[in-house]
């Protein structure tokens, strides 16, 4: 078991995160190699995660509309491939 404190809402809370082994000795590795602590890593994981979660998504169907591109009067333009 890994305990780390997060911050959460102006208070600590202390967690505990149970890790195979083989993780665990991979997240001590990266720590070392980083100076740091498997608490601060994990801190940084979990606030990523939560960055990530706030990012808005591009739609799937955007997807397939091919690049886009800035014309020169700052509209959008579509690229479209040269027949």
């Amino acid at each position: 078991m890994l305990t780390a404190n997060l911050e959460m809402a102006d208070r600590n809370a202390s967690i505990t995160i149970a890790l195979s082994q083989p993780l665990r000795l991979e997240l001590a590795r990266i720590a070392r190699n980083a100076e740091t602590t498997e608490g601060a890593l994990i801190q940084q994981a979990v606030e990523a995660l939560v960055q990530a979660g706030h990012r808005p998504e591009i739609p799937r169907y955007a997807r397939r509309l091919g690049p886009i591109a800035i014309a020169e009067d700052n509209r959008p333009a579509r690229v479209t491939a040269a027949e």
